[in-house]
């Protein structure tokens, strides 16, 4: 408890700053929790979200989802028949398989009978029932589960599907599987929302109070309990109001009553920051700050916005373009929005593709409108360019000899770094190893050597040796090409001098 408390007055004290919301008014016995926008999967709140905990029979949540797909897939219907094995019938009347509603072997129950049993009483027995009609048996099932939480993304991990035993999973991910399952089959909310149900005579509560012996919360529509020894008392709940959905889960708080009081609070203050942030999204704006009178390729250009009027933090999406199109990891699904935060796009141009770069930066709500920022600065209409020079420009070499060629590289761009593709040839052909995607210049400088064996079958005659710099067809920068004649004599064909010298350096002038 000291820890939540410190924790809780650690995020009071950041918040002044406004990075994140206020959570000072939370007091609660939970060892964690986790709020979440339901219609926007937004975090609002967390305490200890990502720690796996025992859910018990919050269990019970994906083995329903997982009911649903069926029934989506058109294998069962709600009103399929399910037998009940003797298996079932047993752990049905079993107290260690909370809660015990008796079924009978060898009768039928329809799907959405046993669907209220589940989701309502907590009847374990009956997810039992259903995972040995989809699956066969419940370890099968079990299997699926697994498989089922890593499609969706969570952090679980089930050894059975009820709950009446310890399986793991986080509050942030137990919300997540509410979510997804809401949106994806709201119908279950026709269960969840119930106070109770009627079966053979017995008329069950909803384990979840809020809906019924507790004072009703406003806009509550489920969604599910959880208890046993491992697990404490959990719950995750959701409710509606003015429109927007939250959802909150606790995850072992320490009695009955504790953790429905826990999700009330959770409840409130997941609703007062849907409506901050609401109010903050609609009050900020995007400003330009920093970027350059003129760009040309393959000079670095920064342009930085800065977000205005966020009176509460929230997160949005945000992504940079460049002449309409999303530039590559410079989006953020989940952007984390603050008073005054800055965002910079650190881009190079490539291409002279028009007389103008056209930059925009935008942040898109969950709603979908958009706050964005738009700018243009002229492409100065000159590639870069460059010259160099060999160390030699014609040699004669023999078979079997080696020769070591070096390039100087120059310009006048008066860019600090930049990156080129680059590589040595023979006769036109690319030498295997010595090419580079990103040879760099810099200040205007580069070098480099080659030192090349010449083949012991080397045909005589004369071969061209070049360096290239650039990509042959851009128009963001004119390639340089170097080279050199290399002549091949036979080996008896060479004066005793020249074997000495092995390369015999006619001229050392530039070459183009």
């Amino acid at each position: 408890m000291y820890k939540k408390l410190l924790a809780v007055f650690v995020a009071a004290v950041i918040c002044m700053s406004g990075s994140i919301p206020c959570a000072l008014a939370l007091s609660f016995e939970a060892a964690s929790a986790f709020v979440m926008d339901g219609d926007t999967g937004e975090e609002l709140y967390s305490y200890n979200g990502d720690v796996a905990r025992v859910p018990a029979s919050m269990t019970k949540v994906l083995t329903a989802y997982i009911v649903y797909q069926e029934l989506e897939a058109g294998t069962i219907t709600l009103d399929t028949p399910v037998k009940i094995s003797h298996n079932v019938a047993v752990k049905s009347r079993d107290s260690n398989y909370p809660t015990a509603v008796p079924l009978t072997e060898g009768a039928t129950y329809t799907v959405d009978t046993l669907l209220h049993l589940i989701m309502i009483p907590s009847a374990s027995a009956s997810c039992i029932a259903m995972a040995e009609h989809i699956s066969g048996s419940e370890s099968a099932f079990v299997t699926r589960m697994n498989a089922t939480a890593k499609e969706l993304g969570l952090n679980a991990t089930y050894y059975n599907c009820h709950g009446a035993q310890p399986n793991y999973i986080t509050p942030r991910s137990q919300a997540m599987l509410t979510k997804i399952f809401i949106d994806t089959y709201p119908d279950i909310l026709r269960i969840t929302s119930k106070s109770g149900f009627s079966f053979n005579g017995t008329y069950y509560n909803n384990t979840n109070h809020m809906l019924n012996t507790m004072a009703p919360y406003e806009g509550l529509d489920g969604f599910k309990t959880g208890t046993i020894s491992q697990a404490g008392y959990c719950v995750t709940t959701t409710a509606v109001r003015n429109g927007r959905r939250v959802i909150a889960v606790v995850m072992k708080s320490t009695s009955d009553a504790q953790r429905f009081a826990d999700s009330r609070q959770l409840l409130d203050y997941g609703f007062d920051q849907i409506q901050k942030r609401d109010a903050s999204r609609a009050s900020t704006s995007v400003s330009v700050t920093t970027q350059l009178d003129s760009v040309r390729p393959y000079q670095p250009a920064s342009f930085t916005v800065q977000l205005n009027g966020v009176s509460a933090a929230y997160t949005a999406k945000a992504q940079w373009y460049v002449n309409g199109e999303a530039v590559t990891n410079y989006g953020n699904s989940n952007f984390q929005v603050t008073a005054n935060k800055t965002s910079t796009l650190n881009y190079t141009l490539r291409e002279l593709t028009g007389d103008t770069l056209n930059v925009a930066f935008v942040l898109t709500m969950p709603d979908g409108t958009e706050k964005r920022v738009d700018t243009s600065v002229p492409i100065e209409q000159r590639p870069i360019s460059y010259t160099g020079s060999f160390n030699i420009r014609s040699a004669q070499v023999y078979p079997g000899k080696t020769l070591t060629v070096t390039v100087d590289v120059t310009g006048e761009n008066e860019i600090y770094r930049v990156q080129l593709p680059a590589g040595w040839q023979w006769d036109g052909q690319s030498i295997a190893g010595y090419s580079n995607d990103a040879f760099t210049i810099l200040n205007d400088k580069a070098s480099s050597q080659y030192t090349i064996k010449i083949p012991s079958d080397a045909q005589p005659g004369t071969h061209t040796l070049a360096f290239f710099v650039g990509p042959a067809d851009s128009t963001g920068v004119e390639q340089l090409v170097l080279s050199a004649d290399i002549e091949v004599v036979p080996l008896e064909s060479l004066e005793e001098d020249a074997l000495e010298e092995t390369v015999e350096v006619l001229e050392n002038t530039e070459a183009a």
